[in-house]
């Protein structure tokens, strides 16, 4: 008796369960993959629209965190999508990871925009002096 099985590859579009995912990487028998879900409000910040993609028209990537699966736990797969969506879900992937490694740091790590850093206390006014004297 043979065995049918349909490879998953990177940037197919697959069931997991009854819904839709797009793997993002394949790695052995586990892919890392992300829903895929009708856009609604509110949006985040790691959302991808895919109008451009005929296999997910109207879809958007919830690019927030990849979830790690087996291959074997995937269904059909419903198509690919191409590589310019591919290369905006990976965009949208590194720049989630960025900001959320910028969160985990503590208050002060980072200078902020105004070049003048963080002060312990400081309640964000200035109180008495020179308008833009230090």
């Amino acid at each position: 008796m043979s065995h049918h099985e349909q490879r998953v590859c990177r940037g197919a579009v697959v069931l997991r369960g009854k819904w839709p995912v797009l793997v993002v990487a394949v790695r052995g028998a586990l892919c890392a993959v992300v829903p895929l879900a009708v856009p609604c409000v509110p949006h985040h910040r790691a959302d991808v629209p895919l109008a451009g993609c005929s296999v997910v028209r109207g879809h958007i990537a919830r690019c927030g965190a990849p979830v790690l699966v087996r291959a074997g736990s995937l269904a059909g797969i419903l198509g690919t999508v191409s590589a310019e969506c591919l290369r905006r879900v990976d965009a949208a992937l590194a720049a989630e990871h960025t900001a959320r490694q910028f969160e985990r740091l503590r208050p002060g790590v980072v200078r902020c925009a105004l070049a003048r850093g963080y002060r312990p206390g400081s309640k964000g006014r200035k109180i008495g002096g020179a308008p833009h004297a230090e």
